[in-house]
C-alpha cells in the first residue's frame, strides 16, 4: 500500500521523536479518518517544554523553512521544515490565536493521543477545537459530521451487545423455567400417588401404606 507523503514522513520522523509527547493532527489526521484523500503537509503538536528538543531532532533529517507570517497566529512556538521530496512539516507548541475577545490559547495533552505503532494520533475532538480556533468552518463541519456518525455507530454497537446479552439471559431463563416445570410435574405426580394411597386405606395385610412402596418409576 502506498501512503501519502505526509504519512510516510510521519513514519520516518517518529523514531526521532521517541520519548517526547507529540501528536499528529491536521489534514494527515483527516486522511486517517477518511475525510481527506490527499493531505499535503504534516502537522505535529508538542508541549512547550518539549519544543526545543523536538526541533533539534527534526533538524537532523529535515531542512528548516522561515516561519510564515499570520495576522492572527499567536502560537508561542512554531517551526516549519521541508523533506527532500518537498513535503512540509509544521511543528507547534503553545497554540494561541488572536480573537476579537482577546488571545485564546489551547493546551496540548500528550496523554490523550492514540498510539498506533510508532505513530501518535491526536483525538478528532481536540483537532475540532483547533479548527474552531483557527476559524476553519469547512473542516469544522467535516469533523462534526464524522463525530456524530461515529457516536451513532458506537450507540448501535452498544445496543447490539446489550441485545446479545439479553438473548443469552432469556435462553438461560427458559432453560431454568423448563427444569423447574419438570420438577413441578414430578411433585404433582407424587401428590397424586399419595392421594390414591390415602383413598385406598391400609393394604390387604393390614400394614400401613408406605410412600416408599409407591414412588413413581421415573422418580
Amino acid at each position: 500500500m502506498r501512503y501519502p507523503a505526509p504519512l510516510a514522513l510521519a513514519q520516518a520522523v517518529a523514531p526521532l521523536l521517541a520519548g517526547l509527547g507529540w501528536g499528529i493532527g491536521g489534514s494527515t489526521l483527516l486522511y486517517r479518518l477518511g475525510l481527506e484523500a490527499d493531505p499535503q503537509d504534516l502537522d505535529l503538536v508538542v508541549q512547550p517544554t518539549a519544543f526545543a528538543e523536538a526541533e533539534q531532532r527534526l533538524l537532523a533529517m529535515l531542512e528548516p523553512l522561515p516561519r510564515p507570517p499570520h495576522p492572527r497566529n499567536r502560537t508561542e512556538h512554531f517551526a516549519r521544515f521541508v523533506a527532500d521530496d518537498g513535503t512540509r512539516l509544521d511543528l507547534m507548541a503553545g497554540i494561541a490565536v488572536s480573537t476579537p475577545a482577546g488571545v485564546q490559547g489551547w493546551t496540548f495533552d500528550p496523554g490523550r493521543v492514540e498510539r498506533d505503532g510508532a505513530l501518535a494520533w491526536m483525538h478528532p475532538e481536540d483537532w475540532l477545537e483547533l479548527y474552531r480556533l483557527f476559524d476553519r468552518p469547512y473542516r469544522v463541519v467535516q469533523l462534526e459530521q464524522w463525530l456524530s456518525a461515529r457516536d451513532t455507530r458506537q450507540r448501535a454497537e452498544a445496543l447490539e451487545v446489550r441485545l446479545a446479552w439479553l438473548d443469552d439471559t432469556l435462553d438461560s431463563l427458559s432453560r431454568t423455567v423448563a427444569r423447574q416445570q419438570q420438577e413441578i410435574n414430578l411433585l404433582q405426580e407424587q401428590l397424586r400417588v399419595l392421594y390414591r394411597q390415602l383413598q385406598q386405606g391400609p393394604d390387604q395385610s393390614g400394614s400401613p401404606l408406605s410412600l416408599r412402596d409407591e414412588v413413581p418409576p421415573h422418580y
